[in-house]
């Protein structure tokens, strides 16, 4: 009736509205600009392994260092493997292999002078429990605290040197210096980075310990009290 009325008046057409539909917006190249950022700044450094029962790695994942295991997330992947030397992380198809990179530190090639059992230094120390907690309750705490890599005697990891030590930490109170080279806990040897976790399990449990130190190419035995 109306289209009739408009005809009768002379008004052949009758204007269209058109409503176009809004549109949305593609936030696909956002998210992609995001991954590919995320996958360049994602760096992890494998610090320590522990395989056993549970299987636990110590990693500095973009200088943020915490204790991970299979099925953790770090930047993006996947902790699909943990073995005695190395992690493998995953995502998709993708697969990649962390190894331990440390630098290695040679001793010198000269063979050592056997030394007389008389001739070891003895110190003794006294920390306080709230600060061994404090350490134990996070590995990534000591690991912070303290920077340890191989040290290697005829091409075989004997211990690990103290490349550097934080002056206000447990460990420089209780007489550690850099350069000391740590070859055991409670005459438990220490060679490789699974070893380094034993170190974390006598302090959390000992009322007192005994750590085996090199120093300046002498033994040097470090008595710790913990009050």
């Amino acid at each position: 009736m109306i289209y009739s009325n408009l005809i009768s008046r002379g008004i052949s057409s009758v204007p269209v509205l058109r409503v176009e539909k809004p549109r949305v917006a593609d936030f696909r190249p956002v998210f992609k600009r995001e991954e590919q950022k995320q996958q360049r700044e994602v760096s992890v450094r494998l610090l320590a392994t522990a395989v056993g029962s549970v299987n636990l790695a110590l990693i500095d994942a973009n200088g943020q260092v915490k204790t991970v295991r299979v099925g953790s997330e770090v930047g993006g992947y996947r902790v699909a493997h943990i073995d005695r030397n190395y992690i493998i992380l995953s995502r998709g198809e993708e697969k990649k292999a962390i190894g331990f990179s440390f630098a290695r530190v040679e001793a010198k090639t000269t063979e050592p002078k056997a030394i007389a059992q008389g001739e070891t230094q003895t110190l003794q120390a006294v920390v306080q429990k709230r600060e061994i907690e404090s350490v134990t309750a996070d590995p990534g705490v000591m690991f912070r605290q303290i920077r340890l890599v191989p040290y290697v005697q005829d091409g075989r990891t004997t211990g690990f040197l103290f490349e550097w030590v934080d002056p206000q930490s447990m460990f420089s109170k209780v007489g550690i210096v850099p350069g000391d080279v740590l070859v055991s806990i409670n005459n438990q040897q220490i060679k490789s980075g699974e070893d380094a976790f034993r170190i974390l399990q006598v302090l959390r449990n000992e009322s007192s310990f005994k750590i085996g130190l090199i120093r300046e190419g002498k033994p040097v035995e470090l008595l710790v009290r913990v009050e």
